[in-house]
């Protein structure tokens, strides 16, 4: 279990700032830190599986590729800056996504403002998605963290408010609010424009000393193709240590979809066995069984084999790109990966 505490911790201080994690380019003002996913991936269906990764029954060695850098510069006691660019799967290395670049104000000691591209707090592991020493599985499940779209970030200000209810237990209050927004979204036939005028919410965490509760609350109002909508989403998860083993399980629900899954790791050394089931329904009906191990080669560099089983229920696309049927393919298709991951 230490041996896992170390990797996320590492990781966590990589998006959160150099306290665990990164290269001083000066002194302690400057720190560059990073992130890197590769794999090689395969599925036995021919109709592309993922809107962001397409993986299908050719070996693909850049579906899963993603490399981040992130500066972060402590400017005085209470202002600091941080910037992160990311190549996500579906971006190429000549076009990457500015994902976050704000600039934080500690008010108080409990208390921090911030302004500028934000990471939206939908989900446990939203903060950290892209670092893959994050979680102990290839990829965080798609049917949940793939509902808003691969949508990670929005462009507005935040409040972090620190409470201490006791020596090993905490709450961070999280309220946050965004302007204008435009996003692109690939469906490979087609492209999905995307223009949000408000995004707001809050996010609630409970930390204790084995456990973390994360609750969010979002809104947006936003156009598809130039018809107008509104989206409410409630978000409900949680991570549980005890022993050798870590639990985690959310529950994601908007008008369009539900999502959920439930997923467990056996810490065993370097070694860490996992399985996890999650499910979408309403809007699309999908299902995946995941089964794998990742060895923890150092504490900054890991190694994951998975298998995953992804079925399409009851005649829906599921997360494939285009409905299997109208391909003369199966519903199911048997997915696996070899990834490495590294970050500093």
């Amino acid at each position: 279990m230490r041996a896992a505490n170390v990797v996320l911790m590492m990781a966590l201080g990589l998006v959160a700032g150099p306290a665990w994690a990164g290269i001083a380019l000066w002194d302690d003002y400057l720190v560059l830190s990073g992130f890197a996913s590769v794999s090689a991936a395969k599925s036995d269906n021919a109709t592309p599986l993922y809107i962001h990764r397409r993986f299908d029954d050719d070996w693909c060695f850049d579906c899963d590729t993603t490399v981040g850098l992130q500066l972060d510069s402590q400017l005085s006691d209470s202002w600091r800056a941080s910037a992160q660019v990311v190549k996500r799967p579906q971006d190429t290395f000549s076009d990457p996504q500015f994902e976050w670049g704000y600039l934080g104000w500690q008010l108080t000691d409990n208390l921090e403002a911030r302004g500028g591209r934000l990471r939206l707090p939908l989900f446990v592991a939203s903060e950290y998605y892209y670092v893959g020493n994050a979680y102990p599985w290839a990829r965080p499940p798609i049917d949940v963290y793939g509902t808003m779209l691969g949508i990670t970030a929005f462009n507005g200000i935040d409040l972090l408010y620190n409470y201490s209810l006791g020596d090993e237990l905490q709450l961070q209050l999280h309220p946050f609010y965004g302007g204008h927004n435009h996003e692109n979204v690939d469906f490979g036939p087609s492209t999905l424009e995307i223009e949000t005028e408000v995004q707001a919410g809050i996010n609630l965490k409970l930390h204790g000393a084995r456990f973390l509760l994360n609750f969010t609350y979002f809104y947006a109002d936003f156009e598809v193709g130039g018809d107008p909508d509104t989206l409410d989403v409630f978000s409900l998860g949680g991570r549980y240590e005890f022993d050798q083993w870590e639990l985690w399980a959310e529950f994601e629900r908007d008008k369009l979809q539900h999502a959920a899954y439930v997923a467990a790791a056996w810490h065993l050394e370097l070694w860490q066995p996992y399985v996890m089931v999650s499910q979408a329904w309403k809007r699309l009906e999908s299902t995946s069984y995941i089964a794998g191990v990742r060895y923890n080669w150092m504490p900054n560099l890991s190694v994951n084999l998975e298998y995953q089983l992804a079925d399409a229920r009851n005649g829906s696309v599921g997360q494939f790109t285009l409905p299997p049927q109208v391909m003369g393919e199966s519903s199911e298709a048997n997915l696996v990966t070899l990834m490495l991951s590294y970050n500093f």
